[in-house]
């Protein structure tokens, strides 16, 4: 939780992430995007990147705020 990363956007570009979910590898290929949801089926948050070592979280209050919709 509240992880700030820096993401390589392409030759000598980068872009920081702030308040992100970090969390272990659990993403595939075609998965951002995707809603990540909590044991009890709670939507926590929009899946932003993966790898084979980490997966990279937006809290779902950080995307609804933006979006500024309600559920």
């Amino acid at each position: 939780m509240d992880v700030v990363i820096k993401v390589m956007l392409g030759p000598g570009e980068e872009a920081t992430f702030y308040d992100q979910i970090l969390t272990g590898p659990m993403a595939q290929p075609g998965d951002s995007g995707s809603i990540v949801v909590n044991n009890e089926m709670r939507a926590v948050g929009l899946l932003f990147a993966g790898s084979d070592q980490a997966t990279i979280i937006n809290p779902i209050i950080n995307v609804m705020k933006l979006l500024q919709i309600t559920i």
